[in-house]
């Protein structure tokens, strides 16, 4: 794959990065939604004075919940046992036909 480099601002943090070329729209969206969920514990929080690595640890600890809760949802063994059962079946159907 074709490497590219790119600057990329997370917060108040600029990051070089050299990354393939076709992940690119991937590493931007991800840094857009870390912003927005930066500004939006940010807002959340104002009274508390929380600085900016506390919020970060904050949306670090959002986005990881987000990501297991998700992996949890999608398990897919359940489908696969299902479907070797059926495949199983319609093969011992064929064979008595």
């Amino acid at each position: 794959m074709d490497k590219v480099n790119i600057k990329l601002k997370v917060g108040v943090w600029q990051h070089p990065l050299s990354i393939d070329a076709a992940d690119e729209p991937l590493y931007r969206e991800a840094a857009r939604l870390i912003d927005e969920r930066l500004v939006a514990y940010s807002t959340k929080y104002r009274a508390a004075q929380l600085d900016r690595e506390c919020v970060m640890s904050l949306v670090a600890l959002d986005i990881a919940f987000k990501y297991v809760r998700l992996n949890r949802n999608t398990d897919i063994e359940p489908v696969e046992k299902a479907l070797k059962d059926l495949t199983a079946e319609l093969e011992d159907f064929n064979q008595s036909r």
